[in-house]
């Protein structure tokens, strides 16, 4: 009799850990947001804790062109544009945030710039289009992103694949549907860099022509650089300084004492 039940006391067990470890699947992202810190971006509104906090503002252009460096990744290994569901979502904006907040960036921007159901896959999000498979269907292989975004992408080289994103967003998606200007702009933008491109979604070519990402090397550098060496000062080398400061003061002070019993 005991001997019977050890089966079902294993698929009890099996159960259990397999229900408890669905929701862990379900809320990971995807998404290595780990280039936040490899690129330039640098936009000195994010890090100024004095700017106004309204989802227009020049930062949440920021942090959204940001993001959508991520979608492009997720696209590139996927072939889906958006995130699977809300949970997913979820998760991503949280991860994306802990990236920002490693450089300081105050948290708010991220629930402020960011709606977590804008990213989830649905079929009114622009022409029904969730996956490469739907692009290709409605939009076709062939078009001027294809032409003119594969390459380098500076100077006029830029100014022209943007031209072709623009032409192509408005000739093929916004002719089907008009009020989802900003979506299908989204989906042609992580088509290029997700797809077409062939130099990498942390090419500065990509994040400065595609997202719009402007930040100069040096003001990130400099501030990476402040980020990272700040502790060390703080919990280092300002502690080490106390101590010979104080060590230097208690032994002139038991020189002087010494001195004046001599005398």
């Amino acid at each position: 009799m005991p001997s019977s039940n050890i089966p079902l006391l294993t698929i009890h067990i099996v159960s259990i850990f397999s229900l408890s470890i669905v929701p862990l699947m379900i809320l990971a992202c995807p998404i290595n947001f780990g280039y936040v810190r490899n690129i330039t971006w640098y936009d000195p509104t994010c890090f100024n804790v004095s700017s106004i906090i309204s989802n227009n503002s020049q930062c949440c252009h920021t942090i959204k062109s940001l993001f959508s460096l991520g979608l492009a990744q997720h696209l590139n290994v996927s072939s889906m544009f958006l995130l699977p569901d809300n949970l997913t979502s979820v998760s991503c904006l949280k991860d994306f945030q802990v990236e920002l907040a490693s450089l300081e960036v105050p948290t708010h921007w991220v629930s402020t710039c960011l709606d977590p159901e804008y990213f989830v896959s649905n079929p009114s999000f622009c022409d029904g289009i969730e996956s490469l498979d739907d692009w290709f269907r409605i939009v076709g292989k062939k078009t001027l992103i294809n032409t003119f975004c594969k390459d380098n992408l500076f100077d006029n080289h830029c100014i022209n694949c943007l031209s072709a994103i623009r032409i192509t967003y408005r000739s093929k998606l916004m002719l089907i549907d008009h009020s989802n200007e900003e979506s299908c702009l989204l989906l042609a933008q992580l088509y290029t860099a997700g797809s077409v491109n062939i130099h990498g979604l942390e090419s500065k070519d990509v994040a400065s022509c595609i997202f719009d990402l402007n930040g100069t090397i040096t003001n990130m550098h400099h501030h990476s650089f402040f980020v990272k060496h700040k502790y060390v000062f703080r919990y280092v080398i300002l502690p080490s300084t106390l101590l010979m400061v104080f060590g230097a003061w208690f032994s002139f002070m038991d020189w002087g004492i010494k001195k004046c019993k001599i005398m």
